[in-house]
């Protein structure tokens, strides 16, 4: 198996989300993406709903396509979430599997930054999105983390995706300015934000 994992807060998953799960899914080959909600984040943000409202969503959303799938690991676990801790539990679960980490360009370039990022590269192979609005993919930022050859293989795993502007953060602002936010996310996710009154100022 050929496994994607997708972290990040999805609040709310859009349709940027689903495009480049979508998009690793089909370019890579893989046999599943699975989206990971984060739990405590590392750097104290702030999350503007709970986890179990952000779980709601993401089902709703990922409901028409079993392909994808959720997993609760990093919002079950006690304290800050490290995405080194969820890929080694996802190594423990998947020995023998092929794990690829999605992550979009803006994050990949920090990923210098995180919690044991060398490990993170072994135990995954990095899938990069570019995201509009931000940089490129920065590969030389990571040669002092994996060898050349590996970085290679992740340069190719770079995704061809349409640029959509979209982000959680616009949807918020929408919703609590009384804008519309459909054909931003899925109809079921615009419902539950209406008839949960999320994200309202």
């Amino acid at each position: 198996m050929r496994i994607g994992v997708y972290g990040g807060s999805f609040d709310p998953i859009h349709f940027g989300h689903l495009l480049l799960a979508e998009t690793a899914r089909n370019e890579r080959k893989l046999d599943r993406v699975e989206f990971v909600p984060i739990g405590v984040p590392p750097h104290l943000k702030n999350l503007r709903t709970g986890a179990e409202t952000r779980l709601a969503m993401l089902s709703v959303a990922l409901a028409p396509y079993p392909e994808f799938g959720i997993n609760r690991y990093e919002i079950d676990s006690c304290g800050v979430s490290y995405t080194v801790d969820t890929l080694r539990h996802y190594r423990e679960l998947y020995p023998k599997d092929e794990l690829f980490l999605i992550l979009s360009s803006e994050t990949f370039n920090d990923l210098p930054n995180w919690r044991e990022p060398d490990v993170i590269c072994e135990l995954a192979s990095i899938i990069v999105a570019r995201r509009a609005g931000y940089p490129e993919p920065d590969f030389d930022a990571a040669r002092s983390l994996v060898s050349e050859k590996r970085l290679a293989t992740f340069r190719k795993q770079t995704l061809s995706m349409p640029l959509i502007e979209v982000s959680s953060s616009t949807i918020r602002a929408r919703v609590a300015s009384k804008q519309s936010v459909r054909f931003l996310t899925a109809d079921a996710v615009v419902d539950f934000i209406a008839s949960n009154k999320l994200y309202q100022q």
